[in-house]
């Protein structure tokens, strides 16, 4: 490139020479040759260097970090019968209900009685009802007929969530006991047994505030009579038409000890009065809801309608170790009793029930009983129901029952044998086995087999202790 400048400039002065030859353009010329080389040493100085590093690019600015999009709920959800969720609000709607079918075979040899035999085909729950939820608020109402009688509500609930954690419910519902709050559709075995009947934690109108951590729960129910009772009428007094009232607190904790086990620990206590209405009755039968309330039927553990007011304080306990559980309670009764004034054949001394049970169960197909945040058990899941080409599961059981009613004791107004109840506030002792097949998890064949005695009292003479064998079993659809 040099060479063709200086050629370049070495040609046009021959010519500018040879046109002008004057000294003032020459040198013109000459100054312009010397700004050309320079201008080409700086060119030349420029090719040698090294090249120039480009300039660094920007740092990429950092990816936003968004949380993951909550998946939309679906419109429908099948729960063996659909649930119906609005994706705008999120409102939910489903249709629920439940049938079960028994068969009870029931005989009792008694003391000084002749022998009883009943025999029963008939449905034990045909229930129907709705549940759903629309912002903050939910709802539930589930009724039915019982064994043949009359249409009766179970679940008649409103609950206002006040967040994640913590509810307040106006309803027909339970506060109380952990065999009592799991649903009975999930109950291991076909009724609640003794401890049930006596310590009563059925369904009352209530208004419950309920909190549940990540192992824990603590309940709180004031608490009126049931919703499908008639209005009081007056029990003693018939200007006092006042219902019974209660109050209930209980209070879980279920430590998660491992992958593998839960332990659940609670305690409940309850204060209830009578109000205007009768006394409250405590009695139980073995393992069935065939029974009529008499003596000549299969109950003879009863203490006749003595009870003013109880409390009662109980104790629940279970263990779950994969397909391996074990669960029982246990509760006293403080029984105030009705005055003799009142009543001369069912008032006395104020008087203490006992009542327990312990029961264990198992799944050879390896399923295990599912825990609630509230401190109770839920539906069975099935590993391999049989449209997935397995067996169902299987599950086998045991459950030893236990009340004491012998503390209540005899008044001096009438007649020990006048006195109602005296004669069958006896012992009762039980043993249940009992197997359940579910093909799906919202289906469950039961069977159970009861073997209880009852030590009575000797009232005058007449001692009506029983020996009772109860066999049964059910077919249970849910949805």
């Amino acid at each position: 490139m040099r060479v063709l400048f200086t050629t370049t400039a070495l040609v046009a002065f021959g010519l500018a020479g040879a046109a002008h030859a004057e000294d003032s353009d020459l040198a013109a010329l000459k100054a312009q040759i010397q700004a050309l080389q320079a201008r080409l040493d700086v060119l030349e100085r420029q090719a040698a260097a090294p090249p120039a590093a480009a300039p660094a690019p920007a740092p990429a600015a950092a990816p936003i970090q968004t949380l993951p999009s909550k998946p939309a709920a679906e419109p429908i959800r099948w729960e063996n019968s659909p649930r119906f969720t609005d994706p705008a609000s999120g409102a939910t709607f489903k249709l629920r209900g439940r049938m079960s079918l028994d068969a009870v075979d029931s005989t009792t040899e008694r003391d000084g009685l002749a022998d009883y035999h009943a025999r029963q085909f008939r449905a034990r729950q045909l229930f129907l009802g709705v549940e759903g939820q629309t912002g903050r608020w939910a709802y539930r109402l589930e009724g039915g007929a019982v064994s043949g009688g009359a249409w009766g509500w179970d679940d008649a609930i409103i609950e206002y969530k006040l967040n994640s954690q913590t509810s307040i419910l106006a309803g027909n519902q339970k506060a109380a006991s952990l065999e009592g709050l799991t649903s009975f559709k999930s109950t291991t075995f076909m009724e609640r047994g003794a401890y049930g009947d006596l310590i009563d934690a059925g369904y009352t109108l209530a208004l419950e505030v309920v909190r549940t951590g990540p192992n824990w729960s603590l309940w709180a129910a004031l608490q009126g009579d049931s919703i499908n009772k008639a209005d009081v009428t007056g029990g003693f007094d018939p200007n006092q038409a006042v219902e019974r009232s209660g109050a209930t607190v209980r209070a879980t904790w279920s430590p998660k000890l491992s992958e593998n086990d839960r332990l659940h620990l609670g305690a409940w206590a309850r204060r209830r009065d009578r109000g205007g209405e009768t006394g409250f009755t405590y009695s139980a039968a073995a393992n069935t809801a065939f029974r009529p309330q008499t003596s000549s039927g299969t109950t003879l553990l009863s203490t006749g309608a003595v009870g003013d007011g109880d409390t009662t304080l109980a104790l629940e306990g279970a263990w779950v170790h994969r397909a391996l559980s074990v669960q029982g309670e246990a509760a006293r009764i403080r029984v105030d009793r009705i005055a003799t004034s009142l009543s001369p054949t069912l008032g006395g001394d104020n008087f203490d029930i006992v009542t327990a049970y312990g029961a264990v169960s198992w799944f050879p197909t390896g399923e295990t009983r599912p825990y609630n945040p509230n401190g109770s058990f839920g539906r069975i899941k099935v590993l391999h129901p049989l449209d997935k080409g397995g067996l169902g599961a299987v599950e086998l059981a045991a459950r030893y029952d236990y009340a004491d009613l012998t503390d209540m004791a005899a008044n001096t107004v009438v007649a020990p044998a006048l006195q109602t109840g005296l004669g069958t506030a006896g012992i009762y002792r039980g043993v249940t086995l009992g197997a359940n097949w579910y093909p799906y998890s919202y289906v469950r064949l039961t069977g159970n087999l009861t073997r209880a005695k009852i030590d009575n009292r000797n009232i005058a003479g007449s001692e009506l202790d029983a020996d009772v064998t109860v066999v049964q079993g059910r077919l249970q659809v849910e949805f």
